[in-house]
């Protein structure tokens, strides 16, 4: 079987930074203060750590963990309108791969991402993607900050669903060297795609597996991972 670990933003989809600004607008919320988002590290990094960044910039301290959790719940309730309120897009070929291997048993469409489940459904449903992925399988931010926390617990989600890792091929596909190196950490087949931040040289600067400009044909992306080993 060939287990697939896709990135949400700047690999399906673009948002036009809704996320930042509901984040920013939680913060305000919460707090009454402003935080400069430019400072924020936010491309490849999980709700939990920005969520964490904001709070130690603005309160000159380290963030507790039932603070982080306040601001990633308040930035939920906000996103919805956030999204609705943007030019996003889906990236080009998404809906034709995703829609090509939704069909297939021998394939498992899955997410590996640093949004929250709350996150990732509300981001994908206003974009009306949901449909292709199984969440009960996939691996979200939950109590992580790192995304090599994640991807290990993606590898738990596969050995508990369908056994021994190694008998299956996992591929995980993102846009930033955060994906390319939580997958590496896993034994994974990475894909690097420049459709965010990151720039195709940065991305072969981590050694992925493969990397592309942007995703290809579905005819060219399936050709590709059903080389797998070869």
């Amino acid at each position: 079987m060939r287990i697939l670990f896709w990135d949400i933003d700047g690999t399906l989809i673009r948002t036009s930074k809704a996320g930042l600004y509901a984040l920013s607008q939680a913060t305000e919320e919460i707090w009454g203060k402003s935080v400069d988002m430019d400072k924020i590290q936010a491309a490849g990094m999980t709700d939990n750590y920005i969520a964490r960044q904001i709070i130690e910039s603005l309160l000159g301290r380290e963030a507790a963990s039932e603070e982080i959790a306040m601001l990633c719940r308040r930035y939920e309730t906000i996103l919805p309108a956030q999204l609705a309120a943007r030019d996003g897009l889906i990236l080009p070929e998404v809906i034709n791969i995703l829609s090509q291997l939704y069909e297939r048993e021998e394939y498992k469409l899955l997410l590996l991402t640093g949004n929250s489940v709350q996150g990732a459904q509300i981001k994908l449903r206003h974009f009306e993607l949901t449909k292709y992925f199984d969440f009960s399988c996939s691996a979200f931010a939950a109590q992580y900050e790192r995304r090599v926390d994640i991807a290990r617990s993606a590898l738990e989600i596969v050995r508990s669903n369908w056994g021994n890792p190694e008998q299956h091929e996992i591929f995980v596909i993102g846009d930033t060297p955060h994906d390319v190196e939580c997958g590496k950490a896993i034994g994974a087949y990475t894909i690097g795609t420049a459709t965010g931040r990151y720039t195709v040289d940065q991305l072969e600067f981590c050694a992925p597996w493969w990397v592309v400009d942007s995703l290809p044909s579905h005819e060219i992306f399936i050709e590709k991972i059903a080389a797998g080993k070869c």
